[in-house]
């Protein structure tokens, strides 16, 4: 017999680090609610207006996202527990730019993706992001015949509706 929960069991996610130019410098934030959509050209986030981060995408008109890998869960933590108003969080990573001279990407993520502001859903006190994705970049060692293996990023994920912890990805059940 199923259970009935008040919650989004729409989960996992990927947990993701975004990356903005605030005041001049690189600020990541962690965001666990990402997605993309019209088959990889977009991808949406929501996040709070107040916070740090949202000030330099509508500034800038361009974001990062950057996919952790399990090494960087001292730094995921610090970005989803600290405003880049109190904390300089520029310090925690390699940053690099792409074409994007605004999207500040992280080069100790296994995959970093630089995107230009679309458009945004305001509703009230969190504004939905949408993003197009102008370049992706991948660190060569995850490639194997162009072929990106996942299990080997090691991609953090996070259980919404749960327990709400972060979980590893797990084993591949088809192969193509």
């Amino acid at each position: 017999m199923k259970q009935p929960l008040n919650a989004n069991l729409l989960s996992p996610l990927l947990v993701v680090l975004i990356g903005a130019v605030v005041d001049g410098r690189p600020n990541y934030m962690v965001v666990g609610y990402v997605a993309p959509f019209d088959f990889g050209k977009h991808i949406f986030f929501s996040l709070y207006k107040k916070r740090y981060t949202h000030q330099g995408i509508m500034e800038n008109k361009t974001f990062s996202v950057n996919i952790p890998n399990e090494l960087l869960l001292a730094e995921i933590n610090i970005c989803g527990s600290t405003s880049g108003r109190d904390v300089d969080k520029s310090t925690l990573f390699d940053t690099f730019y792409g074409g994007l001279k605004t999207a500040p990407m992280i080069r100790q993520c296994p995959i970093a993706i630089g995107c230009e502001l679309h458009d945004t859903l305001d509703y009230g006190e969190n504004v939905g992001i949408i993003g197009r994705v102008v370049k992706s970049y991948v660190d060569q060692k995850y490639l194997h015949d162009g072929n990106l293996d996942f299990r080997e990023i090691r991609p953090i994920i996070w259980a919404t509706g749960g327990d709400f912890n972060y979980y590893g990805l797990g084993n591949r059940v088809v192969r193509r």
